[in-house]
């Protein structure tokens, strides 16, 4: 199942961009009006909006041909399932149907009040209209093992692409610069791979001195470049590495002109994208900086000092929403040992624990 929040002046341009996004059949679970906080005191009103669709062709496949999909039109979006392996397909696009009628029906918030279950993950820090369709797929009476099976099989992760040039994206203070150091660490250390490391961070000092620390440690290359042909030049004379790691300026989303900047940058260059985010952040700032950093197209995401965090649930939330691969978490500040590779039993045990 895939489910993402949209947030807009108006409805219709909300259901244009779920039906671009999510195709006709998607169905939408939650709405609500929220204030545009960006302009201060002049908060414009705003339309916030979660939808779902059920299919989702990378995990389970191409869709089987005659299943037929319900009501087409924006006005009326609603969703038609695809059988997970093994199941009975017509059953459980019957099954799946009546949960989503059931989603509208209580727009998504007031479903399974009194389950147990349900106030168990939330208190994990699930968003609660990603709890009510988890319990809908589940039913009432769901226990810890259905949750997790479940969750195993729609979280995404998945080691980088092949790119030799990984770039690190992210807002201020996320942990770009010592998540680049504990990567670089793992590929020399390990024997296997020749790194390079490349910032274009030339706004604080501290980062360009911590860089060139990390580089003349593991006795690695490292440059500082100030434009994107300075940065072109770098990525050249770096040819003959197996992998160029790029530290990029942290930046708020908010600042309009920091976007087109690094897309000046990263123009014909085809990297593999990293977007940094702490574990502990709220949702909406998830949703934002994820947002904002999609307009350079995010390969992967990296959530950062989940040690810091009280809850992790955040990691599931965000991945159930955006749908982009993890691929690393990091747990400390130590380097290299604080990061660990992805996988989607390592997040829900991280993110959920006991839950029996």
């Amino acid at each position: 199942m895939q489910v993402k929040t949209y947030t807009a002046g108006s409805m219709k341009d909300i259901l244009s961009r779920i039906k671009s996004e999510l195709g006709s059949d998607a169905v939408i679970l939650s709405k609500r009006e929220i204030a545009d906080k960006t302009f201060g005191m002049a908060a414009r009103p705003m339309i916030e909006v979660t939808a779902a669709v059920d299919y989702d062709e990378s995990r389970v496949g191409p869709r089987p041909r005659g299943v037929r999909s319900a009501a087409k039109t924006p006005e009326n979006l609603s969703a038609e399932a695809h059988s997970l392996p093994g199941q009975n397909l017509s059953n459980d696009i019957a099954e799946l149907k009546e949960m989503m009628k059931e989603l509208i029906a209580h727009s998504g918030m007031k479903l399974h009040q009194n389950s147990p279950m349900r106030k168990k993950l939330l208190a994990r820090g699930i968003r609660p209209n990603l709890v009510d369709v988890l319990l809908s797929r589940l039913g009432e009476g769901a226990r810890e093992n259905a949750v997790k099976d479940l969750l195993h099989k729609i979280v995404r992760t998945s080691p980088p692409t092949s790119s030799r040039i990984w770039v690190f994206l992210g807002t201020t203070g996320v942990g770009k610069t010592t998540t680049i150091a504990k990567i670089a660490a793992g590929g020399v250390l390990s024997g296997k791979k020749r790194v390079g490391l490349i910032t274009l961070d030339t706004y604080r000092i501290g980062a360009i001195d911590q860089g060139r620390t990390y580089a003349k440690i593991l006795n690695i290359p490292f440059m500082s470049v100030a434009t994107a042909a300075e940065f072109r030049a770098a990525l050249g004379r770096m040819d003959s590495l197996d992998l160029v790691l790029v530290d990029t300026v942290g930046r708020s989303g908010l600042c309009k002109d920091y976007i087109p900047q690094v897309k000046d940058y990263l123009e014909g260059i085809d990297p593999c994208t990293f977007l940094l985010m702490p574990v502990a952040t709220r949702d909406s700032e998830m949703d934002a900086v994820t947002r904002t950093f999609s307009e350079l197209g995010i390969h992967r995401m990296i959530f950062t000092k989940a040690d810091e965090a009280i809850q992790s649930g955040s990691i599931i939330t965000h991945n159930l929403l955006h749908r982009i691969p993890i691929s690393y978490i990091t747990t400390g500040q130590k380097v290299p040992e604080d990061i660990e590779e992805a996988s989607s039993s390592r997040i829900i045990q991280r993110s959920l624990g006991d839950i029996s």
